[in-house]
């Protein structure tokens, strides 16, 4: 990137925090920030501010391209080390993100179905209140979910990876099941939770499978193939009027489970103990309805867990895309929110790029497809696209 770029992207992002109030976040004095530059996210970090009219002189007069805040709270927030800063507590907040490499309506559709997916889990399994749930696009690729909750702020780490673990399904199906007697009892009609998922999954997955033809769909599933997809089709009915009641031990065709025994202390009297459980079905019910929170060898999960993140402060710009980082109304704006053109910054003004290298994909901003650009050459694009492209390194700015 030449001098010239790096100018008229400075002077970019000063005129979008020039005219625009970003608001600053509750408890604004306890927490630490961190700010980045073109190549670092995060390159000066243990940065506090005592109010949101000094955030906002310090981010009009610096416009940094990366601006970060803790979810954590700090009685010494500025300029110590972290075991100095005294922990007060931390919010919690997940981050949901699909990989793309360039700006892509169906992936962001695919993450944003994910983000309501979790927010149904908070809400439903947790029993928490939709006002208590903070919805921000991440300025990339996705969206955090804010949880702010004055009982949930000591959570440590290992209380926070439960929560991410159940909603990323990370659960076993042997902890749904029970043996009485010689009955073997699990997820039936009306169940809450992941066994109502997991009830209902496998009753819509068999119910409609069936419909057409013998299994369709079935066999397809790791696990199943023909034959067992057959004898699904022919037990149908019983296999439904089953779960139902949650009565698995009539259920051969969807789960096989390996007893242990044990003598008790009456010597006429063997316990069973469920041992292993095998259900390919129940397998696939969990992985199509946990959240993808498990991106990047889970490094989005530790967000969740790391008590001390820095995640990108609402409203802001972010250095590698110039979009806003948007703050989200409510779950129906949600359902609504498009980023390709709900979170761009900059204007449509035509400015002139030199294309240093091909760029093998179209892209949406706007309602406009750009691109793919086959050739390298200077070319005429709108302000918002050119931002856009400069950021990802695919060329530098034609000077007036």
């Amino acid at each position: 990137m030449d001098a010239n770029t790096r100018i008229f992207l400075k002077n970019k992002f000063k005129e979008y925090y020039s005219k625009n109030t970003i608001p600053a976040p509750t408890e604004i004095e306890k927490r630490e920030f961190g700010v980045g530059t073109l190549t670092d996210k995060i390159r000066v970090r243990h940065k506090s501010f005592e109010s949101g009219h000094e955030l906002q002189n310090y981010l009009r007069r610096e416009a940094p391209f990366y601006i970060s805040y803790s979810i954590a709270y700090y009685e010494f927030p500025k300029n110590q080390p972290m075991k100095a800063k005294n922990w007060l507590g931390a919010d919690i907040v997940f981050d949901l993100d699909f990989d793309m490499d360039f700006l892509n309506s169906k992936k962001f559709e695919e993450v944003r179905d994910e983000a309501l997916n979790l927010i149904e889990f908070l809400v439903s399994d947790f029993g928490f209140l939709a006002s208590d749930l903070s919805i921000n696009f991440s300025g990339s690729k996705g969206y955090h979910i804010h949880l702010s909750d004055d009982e949930l702020k000591t959570l440590g780490g290992d209380e926070r990876r439960e929560i991410v673990d159940y909603v990323a399904g990370d659960i076993n199906f042997r902890d749904y099941l029970r043996i009485d007697g010689d009955m073997l009892i699990g997820p039936k009609k009306g169940d809450s939770g992941w066994p109502g998922r997991i009830y209902t999954g496998l009753y819509d997955l068999i119910e409609n499978s069936c419909k057409d033809s013998p299994g369709k769909g079935l066999e397809r599933i790791k696990g199943i193939g023909e034959k067992k997809a057959e004898r699904i089709y022919e037990n149908r009915k019983k296999i439904l009027e089953n779960l139902d009641a949650g009565r698995y031990e009539h259920l051969p065709e969807i789960i096989t489970v390996e007893r242990s025994h044990k003598q008790s202390r009456d010597p006429n009297v063997r316990r069973s103990a469920i041992k292993k459980v095998s259900s390919p079905l129940v397998q696939k019910i969990i992985e199509d309805k946990s959240v993808q929170i498990k991106k990047a060898e889970d490094t989005d999960k530790m967000v969740t867990i790391d008590i001390s993140r820095l995640i990108r402060l609402p409203d802001t710009l972010h250095g590698g895309s110039g979009m806003k980082a948007v703050k989200i109304k409510n779950i129906e704006a949600l359902e609504k929110f498009d980023p390709v053109k709900d979170a761009i910054a900059f204007g449509n003004e035509p400015v002139k790029i030199r294309f240093d290298k091909k760029i093998p994909k179209g892209f949406e901003m706007n309602d406009e497809t750009f691109g793919p650009f086959g050739e390298v050459g200077i070319f005429e694009v709108p302000e918002c696209v050119g931002v856009y492209l400069l950021l990802k390194g695919y060329g530098d700015i034609v000077p007036d």
